[in-house]
């Protein structure tokens, strides 16, 4: 972003380029964003949007940044209300989430994710990675009576990455997929459960 938004006149309008952004792309694919259309869309000249944006890949960055933060606030939340709940439940729990970020606005991180390897993902998935160690590590303690939870970073580090990299893989398939989210949602929950209860 080329600079923040300081007065609430200044964030609703940034707001309304990344909804716009975020309509175009939903709607007719990546490949259809320019800033012209944005601006358009979102009813202001391109040399308001040129105040806050660089280029249409400053834009994407932002709707990444968006879902991301729309993918976190649900796994907080999801985690919280299921903090009792045995690993594997625990991991459905989380991903059932995650699919339901992936599949709200029309599709929009859907669309992005299927263009994740043309994509800056590297600060966003340091950023979900932290996150999901501190709710692992949460899960760990609450669990020390019920279940030997291993939240060891190299065990959450293989196990946050097997599943967003399998979640990228899998939304990046032509739809139909071969099997349907919640086929893919059990057996990563199984696979989960077991890599964080094995013993150490």
């Amino acid at each position: 972003m080329r600079k923040k938004p300081i007065q609430q006149r200044a964030r609703v309008l940034v707001d309304s380029l990344i909804d716009a952004a975020g309509d175009i792309v939903a709607r007719d694919g990546l490949e259809a964003l320019t800033t012209v259309r944005v601006a358009a869309r979102a009813g202001v000249s391109v040399g308001s949007l040129y105040q806050y944006f660089d280029n249409k890949n400053t834009l994407v960055a932002a709707l990444m940044d968006r879902v991301n933060s729309d993918l976190i606030a649900a796994v907080d939340r999801v985690a919280a209300q299921n903090v009792g709940a045995d690993p594997q439940r625990f991991a459905r729990a989380l991903l059932t989430a995650a699919f339901d970020v992936f599949e709200a606005r029309q599709g929009l991180a859907r669309e992005l994710m299927r263009h994740w390897h043309r994509l800056d993902i590297a600060r966003g998935l340091h950023r979900f990675e932290s996150r999901m160690l501190d709710l692992l590590r949460a899960y760990a303690l609450a669990q020390l009576r019920e279940h030997a939870v291993d939240p060891s970073p190299a065990r959450a580090f293989i196990l946050i990455n097997s599943i967003v990299f399998t979640l990228l893989r899998y939304l990046s398939l032509p739809s139909p997929a071969m099997f349907q989210r919640e086929e893919l949602i059990e057996e990563l929950a199984a696979m989960a459960a077991r890599l964080i209860t094995a013993p150490r």
